[in-house]
């Protein structure tokens, strides 16, 4: 895997490079950005008015005549961890009161203030053109204990380029509302696929944010606890929660995107030679970056990430022509990419 870290703060850049065994699969190898901007700057930056004025991503179109390149075979081994619970009690219902009853038709979770809601989270940023905009993520658990999952046209344009990277990243565990009962983190290191920053490929849509710890709460992971994952272990399951703070839907005028929602079904693979997920959901922009879990037990308040809210089918304007939700396999790329921020 080679490696390309990039120190970001206004318009300053630096690189390093390192390898490893995955070096000839550069579609599934990853790509990086180390923040240098101070985490009082950041907190100072985004001020209410800047994450009201926030919008949900847009999908990113593949620049006119150039053609996505092929996904690469998965050959890693299987990654699997369970989720972790926070390091001190927490109060409070796990779940709607009748259970998980959604469909594709996604409803509010409505319980907020407990697993996994408190894993749960909008990531805010300034995008390569200078306007602020969110996306959802959930916090993984990961050696460093301060790593949150999310998409990759969350952090990057796509079509290569430094310039292209987003920049001042914080994320708000169980936002609603304009409620932050956990404050606000700040970033450290922010990684994508080559498939997706190189050449916008939606099958390797995949990223991961490493935050700061806070001075008076300490790891992000052993205040608000984790999500488990398992990657490279196929395409289809069954019981899968798709998590997100969606600004609208196919056909859908209820949504603000300021509340957590999520839907409830079973994933397929996209097709013979087409590796992506696929779950009838009807939640869109804003919930990119949201994690489908397998097997949550509200028991425990966590499941396993197999997938991650991408992208759909959409009309000229962008709105969606289906209720397909569609996530790039966590193969090889999910791997890499949180092979090297889970250590950050």
């Amino acid at each position: 895997m080679l490696v390309t870290l990039l120190a970001v703060s206004g318009m300053s850049a630096t690189l390093s490079t390192q390898a490893s065994a995955a070096e000839k699969k550069p579609s599934a190898s990853a790509t990086g950005v180390v923040n240098s901007a101070s985490t009082k700057n950041l907190l100072d930056f985004w001020t209410d008015e800047r994450m009201r004025a926030a919008t949900p991503e847009a999908l990113p179109a593949l620049p006119s005549g150039k053609q996505a390149p092929e996904q690469v075979e998965n050959v890693l081994p299987g990654l699997a961890s369970e989720g972790s619970l926070p390091t001190r009690k927490v109060s409070g219902p796990t779940g709607p009161k009748a259970g998980l009853l959604a469909g594709s038709r996604a409803e509010r979770w409505g319980r907020q203030g407990s697993m996994p809601a408190i894993t749960i989270g909008k990531i805010y940023y300034t995008r390569n053109n200078g306007t602020p905009g969110y996306c959802s993520g959930s916090v993984i658990n990961g050696s460093n204990k301060n790593t949150v999952w999310t998409a990759g046209h969350c952090i990057h344009a796509g079509g290569g380029g430094a310039a292209n990277w987003f920049r001042d990243f914080v994320f708000v565990p169980d936002a609603d509302n304009g409620r932050e009962p956990w404050g606000r983190w700040t970033w450290r290191y922010a990684n994508t696929t080559n498939g997706w920053f190189n050449d916008h490929n939606w099958s390797y849509d995949i990223a991961a944010i490493a935050f700061n710890p806070q001075s008076q709460r300490g790891n992000l992971q052993d205040w608000v606890g984790s999500q488990g994952y398992k990657f490279n272990q196929g395409q289809a399951w069954t019981g899968v929660n798709a998590f997100g703070f969606p600004q609208d839907g196919f056909g859908r005028t209820d949504m603000t995107g300021n509340d957590l929602w999520y839907c409830f079904g079973n994933t397929t693979r996209a097709g013979v030679f087409d590796d992506r997920m696929h779950m009838d959901c009807d939640m869109f922009h804003g919930s990119s970056g949201g994690p489908w879990l397998q097997d949550l037990q509200l028991s425990r308040g966590w499941g396993y990430i197999i997938g991650a809210n991408s992208h759909r089918d959409v009309d000229g304007n962008q709105n969606p022509i289906n209720i397909v939700y569609k996530s790039p396999y966590h193969g090889d790329g999910a791997i890499n990419v949180y092979n090297d921020v889970s250590v950050r």
